[in-house]
């Protein structure tokens, strides 16, 4: 009778082995297919991006090519366009330094110095 109810035990414990094999064989084909398919989604996205940058690279070369025939045509008025940006920027550099300047010299740190 022990040596019964131990085989029932051993028996099902083996049911129970071989199911769960059965759920990992059939869940890791599920996650190989799913890894599949993220694989394929990347590669396609990735194609997709290349067009992109191939095409920005393009549209970005065309418009190189046409400020660069600007400023043959028009040398004067492009080397006053780029002295007032620099101008521009000096001034804005300048001010933001000034004022950073201004601002910290009015924080605890340096009211004892």
């Amino acid at each position: 009778m022990a040596q019964t109810k131990l085989n029932v035990v051993e028996d099902t414990i083996e049911n129970q082995i071989a199911e769960l094999r059965s759920q990992i064989a059939s869940l890791s084909k599920s996650v190989s297919a799913r890894a599949e398919g993220v694989g394929e989604d990347a590669s396609e996205f990735l194609d997709e991006a290349r067009g992109r940058v191939r095409k920005a690279a393009h549209n970005v070369r065309a418009q190189g090519q046409n400020v660069v025939e600007a400023v043959k045509e028009n040398p004067g008025t492009a080397t006053s366009l780029l002295t007032i940006v620099g101008a521009l920027g000096f001034a804005i550099g300048y001010a933001v330094g000034a004022g950073t300047q201004q601002s910290s010299s009015n924080s605890s740190l340096y009211r004892w110095r």
